[in-house]
């Protein structure tokens, strides 16, 4: 993985439109041609090796809010292949949406070496529901929006009155049946996996039983656990089958299974004492020769070339020759046709072992916690972890169990809700591992389709990954037709201290990609063309946010009257924070950018306040700046820039690129002299050739003002001007410290509940950290939670508590 990322960033550093080169596989050969058994795992693993997968997993520090509080969290971007951190994305996309999928919130965060931090303040004004919070990269935004991180976020606006939604006199439920290796076959018994949950997302209890044309009975079924389940049935010809179900509160739903194909094949999947027995059977003329195709996490672990007899195939395998999580079976026929697939989850033999102790048990109100924690891998050997912490008051109104452990493992590779997800990886008794079978059975997705990994149909590729800052995409049209534009030259600033400045060239469709670096919070960018050459042309920059959405509902937990007591005391302590403490929970840290311009150091530069002030810029460039020659012709004048090319040369004048406060100004300078000169600090002359993008500047000539404003400057009414949120300032968490006497009686009042939060909990190789902070004037429960994940992608979770009286 190492080594594909190192090359895909050099071809960036090339060429960045040639990357896309490095992650499709085109072979000439498709589906509808004959593809060959012993061509299709060669193809598959130059598939895999091309294929980079990210996936990303948000540590929130807790699952409930109040509107008008702070959402803090910590971004893991990992590969898909191993879970280890991947140092590839350099902006994470992360989103409150409501229930509408309208976003509410947004932030683009800045990730390095695969990992990041961040904030969102709630609005005060925000209705209470279930709100979901997502994340994902540019390069995920190629993919469907299954694969982006996306959980619950409960939120309660407890100074509004609350909604009372109509309740529905009949409940929905949804229903679905999924045949074992994806399809029924006439005459071939097939296990059938079926979910059943209510409105709420949540599974439901109920009786079943599966009925053909003539209504005679089958089977019968009932769910194992979360309203999942499975039953045997085998199909006879030219039958059709219903399952009728008694569910909750009296109702009857009848639905009909999927009708059966007349030929084809399936296939079964069965444990005995740690092996693993795949059956497969098949009625098709072509039912001689199959392949069997094993990959876990799109590694090739087996690829055997099985013969059936009498239509049928028994092939054991030791489950050792698997990896950790989540395995795909493939059966493909003997014309290369995928034919059947499976899933197989195989608990993680490798873990990462966190402990978080607290220094007591009970504490008094504004007094010292010491925190202990110890990362170990499952040999009890310490081990250098990324780890995240929160601690926050226990109010029993949580219930998600979503956690680095069970998402990287589990949740990211299944489809729609997971009830409970934690339930499967606790848990190893029978009913459990029964439980997750089904839940392979009925979740199971895989993160490509065949027609891709064998070359018929490569992936379309719209969105660039971000290897070395956020890219800021734009449409160029010809504002005459309101057609793009292509092969026009565009120039993106942001104006202001130091200079930055970006172009690019759109392409045929009117794409304009500018790879930008160092904007932070918020900014104004203006956007245009040579207005002296492309005069008709209009940038309108695009939202980098993903429109795509997913098409289920998330688990919903409604309040009840039991949290009332709860949520008043949460109520009161985010009002008072909300008032004393304003100003420290919008303290940010400095952003983190470079000093210089984006030309680096010029050539000269002319203090303007160390020479005497004339009246007109004429007279200053004139008397002071030698480097920059005036010519005039009637009311219009030319800067330019002189310069020996080499020693014994000459000079030459050469037409600059102009800027005042890093915009470019594409009238040869006339604006700029005839510009009040008391308002410009200082013109830095850059005397050489620059090159930037598509664009090589003979030289440059930046005129800066006292704020670097643009004060009273009127720019063309051609140009595009936006206030634009950069990459997201990093905000400080508040934690008042109680060192002395004197602190802990201070009267200003302290009711936070979430006592200590540290995205940046990083273990070194000793395997142990320390952390300290103070309670505060609520009293109550605390639950500590830590998550995280070692160099070589094992992720962990642990959590503790403690009391305040």
């Amino acid at each position: 993985m190492r080594e594909l990322t190192q090359g895909i960033k050099g071809m960036f550093c090339r060429q960045r439109l040639l990357c896309l080169l490095g992650f499709l596989l085109l072979v000439s050969d498709t589906f509808a041609q004959s593809v060959s058994l012993d061509s299709i795992s060669s193809r598959f693993n130059r598939f895999s090796k091309s294929n980079l997968q990210e996936k990303v997993y948000l540590h929130t520090d807790k699952d409930l809010y109040l509107a008008g509080e702070i959402v803090w969290f910590k971004v893991y971007n990992v590969g898909s292949e191993s879970n280890s951190l991947l140092d590839f994305s350099k902006i994470a996309y992360t989103e409150i949406l409501d229930q509408d999928h309208k976003p509410v919130m947004q932030a683009k965060i800045a990730l390095d070496k695969g990992t990041g931090n961040g904030s969102l303040h709630l609005p005060g004004d925000l209705s209470s529901g279930t709100y979901r919070i997502r994340s994902y990269t540019s390069w995920m935004k190629n993919f469907s929006a299954d694969y982006f991180f996306e959980k619950p976020l409960h939120i309660v606006n407890t100074l509004a009155k609350p909604v009372r939604l109509p309740t529905a006199s009949v409940r929905n439920y949804d229903i679905q049946f999924f045949p074992e290796g994806g399809s029924l076959v006439e005459g071939l018994a097939s296990k059938v996996g079926f979910r059943v949950v209510d409105d709420s997302g949540r599974g439901v209890d109920f009786r079943g039983s599966i009925v053909d044309e003539r209504n005679d009975t089958i089977t019968r079924f009932r769910p194992l656990k979360f309203g999942i389940g499975n039953f045997i049935m085998e199909t006879g010809s030219n039958k059709s089958y219903k399952a009728v179900l008694n569910l909750p509160g009296g109702q009857t739903r009848t639905v009909d299974l999927p009708q059966p194909n007349k030929s084809g094949f399936v296939m079964s999947l069965s444990e005995t004492s740690g092996k693993l027995n795949v059956s497969i059977a098949g009625n098709t003329s072509d039912a001689r020769e199959i392949l069997l195709l094993v990959h876990t996490r799109q590694q090739t672990r087996l690829a055997e070339k099985l013969r059936l007899n009498e239509g049928k195939a028994v092939y054991q395998i030791d489950k050792s020759i698997l990896g950790d999580g989540i395995s795909h079976f493939t059966v493909f026929s003997s014309s290369g046709q995928p034919v059947a697939e499976r899933l197989y989850f195989k608990r993680p033999s490798s873990k990462l072992t966190f402990t978080v102790k607290p220094d007591q048990l009970q504490y008094g109100k504004r007094k010292k916690v010491t925190l202990d924690l110890a990362a170990i891998t499952e040999n009890g050997a310490a081990t250098l972890a990324e780890a995240s912490v929160g601690v926050y008051a226990s109010n029993g109104l949580s219930s998600n169990s979503t956690d680095i452990l069970n998402y990287l493992w589990l949740k990211s590779d299944l489809r729609g809700n997971i009830e409970d997800p934690g339930y499967y990886l606790k848990n190893t008794d029978p009913q459990a591992n029964e439980a997750l079978d089904n839940l392979m059975l009925t979740h199971g997705w895989r993160r490509f389709v065949w027609e891709e990994a064998m070359g018929g149909k490569p992936a379309a590729i719209t969105f660039l990954p971000e290897i070395e800052g956020h890219i800021i995409s734009a449409k160029l049209t010809d504002s005459r037709t309101n057609s793009p534009a292509g092969g026009i030259v565009s120039y993106l600033s942001v104006p202001g201290k130091n200079v930055r400045l970006y172009t690019a060239r759109s392409n045929t469709s009117g794409d304009l990609k500018f790879y930008t670096k160092d904007i932070y919070g918020p900014s104004e960018l203006v956007a245009q063309t040579n207005y002296k050459q492309d005069s008709t042309y209009h940038i309108e920059l695009l939202s980098p946010f993903s429109a795509k959405t997913t098409n289920y509902s998330l688990l919903s937990d409604p309040l009840t009257e039991n949290f009332k007591d709860e949520l008043l005391t949460l109520s009161v302590g985010n009002q008072v924070q909300n008032v004393y403490l304003n100003e420290k929970l919008r303290t940010f840290y400095a952003k983190p950018q470079d000093s210089v311009s984006f030309y680096l150091k010029p050539d000269k530069s002319y203090l303007l306040d160390n020479f005497v002030r004339f009246n007109t810029m004429e007279e200053v460039l004139r008397e002071y700046v030698l480097e920059v020659p005036v010519t005039r012709q009637r009311d219009e004048f030319s800067v330019w820039v002189s310069f020996k090319p080499h020693y014994n040369d000459t000079y030459k004048n050469v037409e600059p690129l102009v800027l005042y406060d890093g915009v470019p100004v594409f009238d040869r300078g006339t604006k700029m002299v005839k510009y009040d000169p008391k308002k410009v600090k200082t013109i830095d002359v850059l005397t050489k050739k620059y090159y930037q993008g598509p664009v090589t500047f003979n030289s440059i000539i930046n005129f800066k003002s006292y704020k670097n404003n643009l004060p009273d400057f009127q720019l063309d009414s051609r140009a595009t001007v936006v206030d634009y949120e950069g990459t997201q300032l990093r905000r400080e968490f508040y934690s008042p410290v109680y060192e002395t006497e004197a602190q802990a009686a201070d009267r200003l009042p302290d009711f936070r509940n979430l006592l200590f939060w540290l995205p940046d909990a990083a273990i070194d190789a000793s395997g142990k950290r320390k952390m300290t902070f103070y309670t505060s004037d609520q009293k109550g429960k605390y639950t500590i939670v830590v998550q995280g994940i070692t160099p070589s992608g094992q992720p962990g979770v642990a959590s503790s508590t403690f009391e305040v009286k």
